[in-house]
């Protein structure tokens, strides 16, 4: 099959299946656009999109059961390849009538006195929160965690009915800041992380995975 696939793309023809992974954030907000333009522009190629959280988008990129992944932050792999993609921002999220809404800036400092929904353990979004309250000095189960949720559209409709805050990527609710649903306030450190894509080391890559790499890097840097 990967013979026959690069004989075709050696004729110019594009085409063939393209399993792609994708954590939550940028599977579930990001990428179904860019692969839509993917797929309009090469019409013989079938993606396939697998949305989970980082741990099982790695997961299945080593054991070969998906072409490359789009993960939050770095893969710890050694088996995997790690390429930085984009850039995204992380900010405090709660309802309108939330203490924090009144804030111009949140400090790390500022957040355990405060109800926490979190993401579960195994999510880049976790990881990349953790790292970044224990680099200001703040234990991260000093967070009062009154609930752990497996997705973002789950974390923001716990967090709409103003039970705690919770720290999101800003891509994930541009359509409930817009309804006046939520609102987001910068942290200060700014949390600033970046998306990588994940592909194995060893495996030959055909030109199809090779050009959507690229394709997606140019367009999420242009976001």
């Amino acid at each position: 099959e990967e013979l026959d696939r690069r004989l075709k793309e050696m004729g110019g023809q594009a085409s063939g299946p393209l399993l792609i992974g994708a954590s939550m954030t940028i599977g579930e907000y990001v990428l179904p656009q860019l692969i839509g333009k993917f797929k309009a522009r090469f019409p013989h190629v079938a993606p396939t999109l697998f949305v989970g959280n980082s741990e099982a988008v790695q997961d299945r990129v080593a054991e070969r059961t998906l072409d490359l992944g789009f993960i939050e932050g770095d893969s710890h792999r050694s088996s995997l390849h790690n390429e930085v993609c984009c850039e995204d921002e992380l900010q405090v999220t709660c309802a309108p009538s939330h203490p924090l809404a009144k804030l111009k800036c949140a400090t790390p400092e500022s957040l355990p006195q405060y109800a926490n929904i979190s993401r579960e353990p195994g999510s880049g979004t976790r990881e990349v929160i953790d790292r970044y309250l224990q680099s200001a000095g703040v234990a991260s189960d000093s967070l009062q965690r009154v609930m752990e949720l497996g997705s973002p559209e789950a974390l923001k409709g716990v967090v709409a009915t103003g039970l705690g805050f919770a720290i999101m990527s800003r891509a994930t609710v541009t359509n409930e800041i817009r309804l006046g649903q939520l609102v987001q306030i910068p942290l200060s450190p700014r949390l600033i992380r970046h998306m990588s894509v994940v592909y194995p080391k060893e495996r030959i890559h055909s030109r199809l995975v090779s050009s959507f790499v690229e394709f997606a890097k140019q367009h999420l840097d242009a976001r």
